[in-house]
């Protein structure tokens, strides 16, 4: 799948996309909730999942074709969740009924006072999931669960897809309960990610993988060679989170890659527990 770099002032550090970047990049189309946002489940019972489709998602969970999200918003119908789409600005109205909130892709920047309302949401027991097509939109709002998201995409020289270097296999798992059952994950032009405090990254790259920040997918002199997380957790206050550096794990085309699609339902799974 096909990533569009941001040109921000690509700075050389590894993880150089700081969420301060676009600190006041639409601060003023949302508001910061007036009260907490409670969530509106009990443990162990299905809830209902909202996906957001208010930032020019660049795919939809609703509409047929291979790189939407139907597969992943049906099996969550499914699980015995309610599901719906909120088209509206992300605040306390749209997040009073939702257990869980989906961000999957979207073009435009989460506003300051929608951060602060789902930031809300999620401290007080919601579920926060978000996939990545393009990384400066969220960046902001990972960062507030100690997940940082590169402004570049990532090469990797070992497991390629079809002998390409940003199409490659992840097997480097850790034990979560959003990994159990997974051996490796299929991704198609990924994003790299760096979990710090209590935030964990769960599947990441080999120590080969490197930051192709020039584009040409080939390894140059000055591009950092390391592993990046591809998967990373969080729980904060009484709620979780997962960021999936990647959207294409979950499009229709690629649900069904690898343990893809085992992801998809143990993240469905853990948000319940």
């Amino acid at each position: 799948m096909k990533k569009h770099l941001l040109s921000l002032s690509a700075a050389l550090a590894v993880f150089a996309f700081s969420a301060t970047a676009h600190a006041t990049v639409q601060a003023e189309q949302a508001k910061p909730a007036a009260a907490p946002v409670q969530a509106a489940s009990i443990a162990g019972a299905p809830g209902k999942t909202v996906f957001d489709a208010s930032h020019s998602e660049i795919f939809s969970p609703v509409k047929e074709g291979p790189l939407n999200y139907t597969g992943f918003y049906n099996a969550i119908k499914k699980s015995g969740e309610e599901v719906s789409l909120n088209e509206g600005q992300i605040n306390t109205d749209a997040l009073a009924r939702a257990t869980t909130y989906v961000i999957a892709g979207p073009a435009q920047p989460i506003a300051r006072g929608e951060i602060a309302a789902l930031t809300d949401f999620v401290n007080n027991g919601g579920n926060l999931l978000v996939l990545l097509h393009i990384s400066g939109p969220v960046a902001q709002l990972t960062e507030e669960f100690g997940i940082i998201v590169s402004n570049f995409v990532i090469s990797e020289k070992t497991g390629n897809i079809k002998k390409q270097s940003q199409d490659f296999y992840v097997s480097a798992i850790a034990p979560h309960p959003v990994t159990a059952g997974v051996k490796k994950l299929a991704v198609f032009g990924t994003w790299g990610l760096l979990a710090e405090g209590k935030a964990k990254a769960v599947a990441s790259t080999s120590d080969k993988a490197w930051a192709d920040m020039n584009r040409d997918r080939k390894l140059g002199k000055d591009e950092p060679v390391q592993a990046f997380g591809i998967v990373a957790v969080a729980e904060y206050g009484k709620g979780k989170v997962v960021v999936v550096a990647d959207d294409a794990p979950f499009a229709n085309k690629f649900i069904g890659e690898a343990d893809n699609r085992k992801l998809a339902d143990n993240i469905i799974r853990w948000f319940r527990e």
